[in-house]
């Protein structure tokens, strides 16, 4: 099933005893999760019938007990499972490990054959294997929600759904501008929908000449001399560029979405260098040209994981400060600054 087909079920109230969504797109996932969590929970019985359990030795047994129990002064339970070693990718070649006596997996076969109507059993995950019994009866038993990276033509659809929902209108020439210059990068579809809304104010529609006011298409290369001074730790050369690229937009929210996109391209190339795949095939995964991931992968080859990943949560913190009323510039600034120790 697709997610926009998941979606439109939730909100009708046409819910199933258990799901399963899965994927890369985490965007998608978190949006079927939530229009779940919001269908079903109501906040007042919350503590009683809202239940998420993180991986662990019991995971499994706690999910499928709480499953059995009925709601507490509501119609229904929600229990979320996520990343379950149950469905997760196999570490090693196999053939059949479900012989190998797992209660966990067998109890959650057993449950599957007949699911308890008034509780929804979600399981969230961002890859399963397919091969699996387990995987093969969540399927089977309820709904598998697949969230992967959309192409560019669906992306502007998502745009223009997107934009509804902010009680906006956006044609498919300001939305094919919009994913032009941004990507197919959901999370960063939505920030610059969020702040193009604000910027049209009380107008009903989103146009392209507002798309080309407020999203610049900043230069690559500019990006990623900066990218690289920071990481580098180069603070002459890194607040130069900074003040350049500042010059080149309309507001340094623009330059701040355009760092932590490339921030999280350079996670996603050093998550996907530690496979050891080959270019292309890592290339076809990030949606990049080989070419312009080659780049990316020699420039993350020369830094730590840790260092990338705590330079893009510190870029988002800035991006919700400014969000929050905090100056603009003064804020990108200080956390580029800070980004370089200083």
């Amino acid at each position: 099933m697709r997610y926009h087909e998941a979606l439109a079920e939730i909100r009708e109230g046409r819910l199933r005893p258990v799901y399963l969504v899965y994927g890369e797109e985490s965007f998608l996932v978190e949006e079927v999760y939530r229009a779940l969590r919001d269908a079903i929970v109501r906040p007042e019985t919350a503590d009683f019938n809202f239940h998420v359990l993180e991986p662990g030795p019991d995971q499994l047994t706690q999910a499928l007990s709480l499953a059995q129990t009925q709601p507490f002064f509501a119609d229904r339970r929600l229990v979320v499972v996520k990343d379950c070693p149950a469905i997760a990718p196999r570490r090693r070649a196999a053939s059949d490990d479900e012989a190998s006596g797992d209660a966990g997996d067998a109890a959650l076969l057993d449950y599957l054959k007949a699911p308890v109507p008034s509780t929804v059993l979600l399981f969230l995950a961002g890859a399963v294997d397919g091969r699996r019994k387990t995987t093969r009866a969540l399927t089977a038993a309820g709904g598998a929600v697949e969230c992967q990276p959309l192409k560019p033509e669906d992306a502007v659809m998502w745009v223009q759904q997107r934009a509804q929902s902010e009680g906006k209108r956006i044609g498919t020439q300001a939305a094919h501008l919009l994913v032009e210059r941004v990507g197919t990068d959901l999370g960063l579809l939505a920030r610059e929908l969020e702040k193009l809304a604000l910027y049209v104010g009380r107008a009903g529609e989103i146009r392209p000449r507002d798309v080309e006011t407020m999203v610049a298409n900043l230069a690559e290369t500019e990006i990623y001399r900066l990218t690289d001074a920071v990481l580098k730790r180069e603070r002459a050369r890194a607040m130069s560029l900074l003040q350049r690229l500042l010059q080149q937009v309309d507001h340094p929210l623009q330059l701040l979405a355009a760092l932590i996109n490339r921030f999280r391209q350079l996670l996603m190339v050093k998550s996907l260098a530690a496979r050891r795949l080959p270019r292309r095939e890592a290339a076809a995964l990030a949606r990049m040209h080989p070419y312009a991931y080659g780049k990316l992968a020699e420039h993350a080859a020369t830094v730590d994981r840790a260092q990338i990943a705590a330079a893009l949560r510190r870029l988002l913190e800035a991006d919700l400060a400014i969000k929050s009323g905090f100056d603009p510039r003064l804020t990108l600034e200080t956390v580029v600054a800070e980004l370089m120790g200083e």
